[in-house]
């Protein structure tokens, strides 16, 4: 009885265990927890375009900020920044592309007559901080001549232009922080005289939300939910053990007093009397099988009788007491 109480402890407890390591599992992808992380970023552009050779500038490039004669520009040369800080966040994978885009318009309506976008750089980094600072070189004679082309050949009048997009995306290591920024410069073509425009400038700080699933709550979580599949596991090796072992040191006598009532169990009556009719002469019989065939021709019940722990006593009950006693001794001999 013993046996069997730790037997249905260890199969509650396996029990037990699978449940508590489903919950931990499932909490420790479940709980989220959110922090605000302050950041600052930055991010300009700039220009210097540089010339052919001419009778009047002495200098290879002009400055920001003026207006330039189409004709002697021989390309532009920008440069664009970029610099962000998430709190302590280090590791950033980032893609920097930049996409040169011409569009032609009409004078009056601005719908779009004809657009051609070139990609000009795309390049993925490892950084340890989110620091950029790039250089890019545009052909200005290539796209003012594809422009000067086409308006000559088809005899249009219209506006055309041409704009320099920096896009940067980046993403941390850890991700926890993921964004996407762009700098622009627009270029007039087709013109004499040309005013090159930079885009808006970033300048931004303040807190974003990060919402963090891997925190050490979740780790934690996750180590009980392993721990509780390693107390299951010892559980279901230690039941496993037992069961063996009580199969394997199970007597030859249990093993046939067991099958004997379950096999004739519908013929086998127990009691816990050992003299139903001591006056009645009794007839020992030397095999379970003889006893069966006795059961058989008269067609009577069984007594079945526990004496003690290693003798029993099967028997059935005529005008004569057919009896069948087994002993522990007798089946190990």
């Amino acid at each position: 009885m013993k046996k069997d109480k730790i037997s249905v402890s260890l199969i509650i407890s396996i029990i037990a265990f699978i449940i508590a390591a489903f919950f931990f599992w499932n909490q420790s992808k479940q709980i989220i927890i959110k922090t605000e992380i302050p950041y600052d970023e930055k991010g300009t552009s700039s220009y210097k375009v540089y010339l052919d050779e001419n009778d009047y500038y002495d200098s290879e490039y002009l400055a920001e900020n003026m207006q330039y004669i189409s004709s002697i520009i021989k390309y532009v040369e920008m440069e664009f920044k970029y610099e962000a800080t998430y709190a302590d966040i280090k590791d950033y994978n980032v893609i920097k592309e930049v996409f040169a885009t011409v569009t032609i318009t009409g004078d009056e309506d601005k719908k779009v007559i004809y657009t051609k976008k070139d990609k000009l750089k795309k390049e993925k980094v490892l950084l340890d901080d989110l620091i950029i600072d790039d250089t890019i070189q545009v052909d200005y004679k290539k796209y003012n001549s594809l422009v000067n082309k086409m308006k000559t050949k088809y005899g249009i009048s219209a506006n055309s232009n041409l704009r320099i997009d920096y896009n940067i995306t980046f993403a941390s290591a850890d991700g926890s922080v993921s964004n996407a920024k762009k700098l622009s410069i627009d270029i007039p073509l087709s013109k004499q005289m040309i005013t090159i425009k930079k885009g808006d400038s970033i300048n931004n700080n303040g807190t974003i939300t990060v919402a963090d699933n891997n925190s050490i709550l979740n780790r934690m979580m996750a180590i009980f939910a392993v721990l509780m599949v390693v107390f299951t596991g010892v559980d279901i090796i230690i039941l496993a053990v037992r069961f063996f072992n009580r199969i394997y040191n199970e007597s030859k006598y249990d093993r046939f007093i067991k099958k004997a009532l379950r096999e004739y169990d519908s013929y086998i009556s127990e009691s816990k009397d050992e003299n139903f009719f001591p006056d009645k002469p009794v007839v020992k019989l030397s095999s379970f099988k003889e006893l069966i065939d006795v059961r058989n021709n008269i067609d009577k019940t069984i007594i079945y009788t526990k004496i003690n722990n290693d003798t029993s006593k099967f028997e059935i009950i005529d005008e004569v007491i057919y009896e069948y006693v087994v002993t522990r001794d007798d089946m190990e001999k």
